[in-house]
């Protein structure tokens, strides 16, 4: 007997959620019929979308159901504005004590302190208590660039080093009062990844997974055709500059359009520079692809502070575009020769 599992049900979680299903195509001379859906919610602070290609729309809604719960479950834990999660109880006990978490956070925490180990402390997740000055984690717009004093204040917190973890019982310390750890730059990718594990465990070979334009794709969008991942054009909204085809790869984008104030004629975002406290003004996007999507949104975040004369100078380049200052297209023909790179005039 077919699972039953109503597009009613879904909604519910999903709310206002965008539910789609096209007829694609017969697969052979059975004539099974393929369908692909889309389910879309708000979530991390971004909208979530999963696209299937399967025979039955009932199994990919309830797959989707479940990815999309996961992804929700870890805003639940790794958020630091939620104060159940075990991330805000870390930042509100800065100073004072340890605090046990689980060891998803504190496996996520220790790949964290590796990348910044890796990459020369360019990404650290330390930078909590500079996202909050600016403020543009949250809901209000930000209008003004904070007193230098408040920056300079804060940047002396700033330090993965500094973090102290006990592997034997999972807890996580942050020795000054005023640290904050912000997940922000690698949960995202995790959930998406975790969200496409529970899509394949529910049976889905063929689909993508698009948080924010951090993107997992999984198998072909048919026989004959690969998944097309288009790379946001900076400037003009709704617009691509460029595309790829993946498979079985992650793509992960960051921009100075995703969160950002203009002040003064200068447009301030948020990605920054751990040693000024200010954003990184080197890139407009940088878009990076790996083998995961935790690694893609990560090495795309150094990329774009590197900036493109760093990344094309590099002899150890990881699959790259950036985008530079002037709206150049800036890439490693060498690295992206196997993607189908296609640069859209």
């Amino acid at each position: 007997m077919p699972t039953k599992f109503s597009l009613k049900s879904l909604s519910s979680f999903i709310r206002g959620a965008a539910l789609t299903a096209v007829l694609l195509f017969s697969l052979n001379c059975r004539a099974q019929q393929l369908y692909e859906f889309t389910a879309t919610k708000y979530l991390m602070g971004t909208k979530f979308d999963i696209t299937a290609i399967s025979p039955s729309i009932d199994s990919m809604k309830r797959a989707m159901y479940y990815s999309l719960k996961e992804v929700e479950r870890i805003q639940g834990v790794m958020s630091s504005t939620i104060d159940t999660s075990e991330v805000y109880k870390i930042n509100t006990h800065a100073g004072v004590n340890p605090v046990k978490v689980s060891y998803e956070t504190y496996s996520i925490i220790e790949r964290s302190i590796n990348y910044s180990k890796k990459y020369s402390g360019i990404f650290d997740i330390t930078i909590g208590c500079i996202t909050e000055l600016w403020g543009f984690n949250s809901d209000n717009p930000v209008i003004k660039i904070p007193p230098q004093s408040a920056i300079d204040s804060l940047v002396k917190l700033v330090g993965y080093e500094k973090i102290i973890l006990n592997q034997a019982d999972t807890s996580v310390f942050l020795p000054e009062r005023g640290m904050k750890i912000d997940l922000g730059g690698i949960a995202k990718g995790y959930a998406i990844d975790r969200a496409s594990d529970v899509m394949k465990e529910n049976g889905m070979n063929n689909f993508f997974v698009n948080g924010g334009g951090d993107i997992r794709v999984c198998g072909s969008k048919s026989e004959t055709e690969e998944w097309s991942v288009g790379i946001e054009h900076p400037r003009k909204k709704n617009a691509i500059i460029a595309s790829l085809e993946v498979k079985d790869l992650s793509v992960g984008t960051s921009g100075d359009y995703e969160r950002f104030a203009i002040i003064n004629g200068v447009r301030y975002h948020h990605i920054f520079n751990v040693k000024t406290g200010y954003p990184s003004m080197t890139s407009e996007s940088a878009t990076a692809i790996a083998n995961t999507t935790e690694e893609a949104v990560v090495l795309s975040k150094i990329l774009f502070i590197r900036g493109a004369k760093e990344y094309i100078n590099d002899t150890q380049n990881v699959p790259g575009v950036i985008v530079d200052m002037d709206g150049k297209l800036n890439y490693d023909e060498k690295s992206i020769k196997d993607f189908h790179f296609t640069v859209i005039k």
